[in-house]
């Protein structure tokens, strides 16, 4: 899940850049980062593609992602998880189970976009790939490397960043166990109206949910 989290996530941030195609292809990432900033709320759906590269297996689900004022509601594969930035409910729905964990330093900053886009600003090395058109919309694919490697369980993220609606418009997590997780964005609400009651955790969401507390 927390690798979902971060594809997601990455719509906002900053990186260096070294030769001139790079240098376009960050400025391009800047003018978006510049315009997540201001962002008090959001709201996307997306497809999501979990790719096996051993097995060639490939299989697809939709989902659904809010935030606002550190609130975090992600709804994927049978869960749902809202998340108030130090404390993560999860709610399996077959199971009729609701987990409660604690969330890792590193955890509560991917779950809030503002932290990602200070904390990952100088954390990435960016590398303009090609322009294309591509879903009906000019793009741009950029590779994204980060300057520490040996840590992470992905070796690159790329992206392709809508140049007219200055969005991301995918974005690929390629791990080193061999397994992808592409995202494709269906819909990108800026800004929307989302009321406390639909991204805030209670128990009357889920009334009839056993809750385990895992902290």
């Amino acid at each position: 899940m927390k690798k979902i989290i971060l594809v997601l996530s990455i719509i906002l941030f900053y990186a260096n850049s070294f030769s001139q195609n790079d240098a376009a292809a960050t400025a391009l990432l800047d003018e978006i980062a510049a315009k997540a900033d201001r962002y008090t709320s959001l709201k996307v759906d997306f497809k999501m593609f979990v790719e096996n590269l051993q097995t060639k297996k490939r299989d697809s689900y939709s989902g659904s992602a809010a935030y606002k004022a550190g609130y975090y509601k992600l709804d994927i594969m049978g869960q749902i998880v809202h998340s108030d930035g130090k404390t993560n409910w999860t709610y399996l729905k077959d199971a009729e189970e609701i987990n409660i964990t604690d969330n890792s330093e590193n955890q509560a900053d991917m779950m809030n976009p503002k932290t990602i886009l200070k904390d990952y600003k100088n954390k990435f090395k960016i590398k303009y790939i090609s322009d294309k058109f591509e879903a009906n919309r000019p793009l741009v694919e950029i590779d994204m490397y980060p300057k520490v490697i040996e840590d992470k369980k992905y070796s690159k993220i790329t992206l392709k960043v809508d140049k007219t609606k200055k969005q991301i418009y995918s974005a690929r997590y390629v791990g080193k166990d061999g397994v992808s997780y592409l995202i494709e964005i269906q819909k990108f609400l800026e800004n929307p109206s989302i009321p406390d009651t639909e991204i805030k955790y209670s128990n009357n969401l889920y009334p009839d949910a056993e809750v385990i507390d895992m902290r």
